[in-house]
């Protein structure tokens, strides 16, 4: 086939979008990756490391946003073709929204304010390691435009939520026995925060691979 046919082109460059959503997507897990051992390491140099890379995720995020925009406005396409290449920005902005926590995340593993709290680090790390594998399993769906798969995740999601609510119900005593201006407290309280929201974006990736699949948005409970 002419490599110039228009067709071979549309391909091409919905095969490029993809590869732009999945790159920026493996960057999010590994920055997320990253950060939480940080934050558990309290090393500042990683850290600072995470922040400054955080640039090259903001890069492939417009990267996403360029590319849709020419997809649609030099191949028109159409149905689930459209779907997909719209969906393709808001996945991209969930993913960049989930480094943005990694980010965060990171800011708090260098200032080294976990270790006054070590007893409760074993929530960060029991979330981390469901959002890392949430992740890993959502990009694949959306490599495989598989609902099933999506749904698998969206549903584990209710794990973090579990997490998070054991989590600050375990530190009870601590709000009651220590001074809720210690600033390992606060870090500790924001990082399982921002951990849970990044379970929120990932469930909303999920939600949009069932768009793409059935044009209609997915009304599931928890």
């Amino acid at each position: 086939m002419d490599m110039h046919h228009p067709l071979k082109v549309y391909e091409e460059e919905l095969a490029d979008l993809q590869g732009l959503v999945l790159e920026l997507g493996n960057l999010a897990l590994d920055q997320l990756n990253k950060a939480i051992k940080t934050f558990e390491e309290n090393d500042p140099e990683k850290a600072e490391a995470i922040i400054r890379r955080d640039e090259q995720v903001n890069d492939l995020e417009r990267e996403v946003d360029k590319a849709s925009l020419m997809i649609i406005t030099k191949m028109e396409p159409k149905a689930e073709d459209l779907r997909y290449v719209l969906t393709a920005s808001k996945i991209a902005s969930d993913l960049e929204r989930i480094a943005d926590y990694a980010k965060s995340i990171a800011k708090k593993g260098k200032r080294g304010f976990a270790e006054e709290h070590t007893q409760h680090l074993g929530y960060v790390q029991h979330m981390g390691q469901e959002l890392n594998a949430m992740l890993a399993s959502i990009l694949e769906a959306f490599k495989d435009l598989s609902v099933e798969k999506a749904l698998d995740v969206w549903h584990s999601d209710s794990n973090v939520d579990a997490l998070f609510k054991e989590g600050v119900s375990g530190m009870k005593n601590c709000v009651e026995t220590e001074d809720l201006e210690g600033k390992g407290f606060i870090s500790l309280l924001f990082t399982m925060r921002c951990l849970e929201r990044v379970g929120d974006h990932i469930t909303n990736i999920a939600e949009h691979i069932y768009f793409i699949k059935y044009a209609e948005f997915f009304g599931g409970k928890k």
